[in-house]
């Protein structure tokens, strides 16, 4: 049987490298949200551009600007689905290790029934055999 201090250490551990998953997930999409932002704004200043001639100048700043955020969204989605795939992985290991020690837990609990069970028959025994 697995000792549970160590049992409830490993669950501890797993339960913080989820919660750092978890947290490097979210920056990571935020991240990814705040690139895809400044795309948009660089397509919609790319786009305006297009409409008055006096900005036309700055058509290829915003079209560099465009292409360089589309790249690095590409990066940043490709980093957030390995992130999610790593907090997935953590997540099942915090899942597996709490159910070990739920296991745990329950193997315990009928190994003390079974104890009291039998001291309890014990008891009837001897009084029985004792006539009380």
């Amino acid at each position: 049987m697995m000792n549970r201090k160590l049992l409830h250490d490993l669950i501890r551990l797993r339960e913080v490298r989820l919660r750092e998953q978890t947290a490097k997930l979210k920056q990571a999409s935020r991240g990814l949200t705040e690139i895809r932002n400044q795309h948009e704004q660089a397509r919609s200043s790319a786009a305006r551009s297009i409409e008055a001639a006096d900005t036309l100048a700055h058509l290829e700043v915003f079209g560099q600007s465009r292409i360089k955020y589309a790249k690095l969204a590409i990066k940043a989605e490709e980093q957030v689905r390995g992130i999610a795939e790593e907090v997935g992985h953590s997540r099942k290991l915090a899942d597996s290790a709490r159910e070990a020690g739920a296991e745990l837990q329950r193997t315990r609990v009928r190994a003390q029934e079974r104890s009291m069970e039998t001291e309890s028959e014990q008891f009837f025994s001897w009084s029985k055999v004792s006539g009380r």
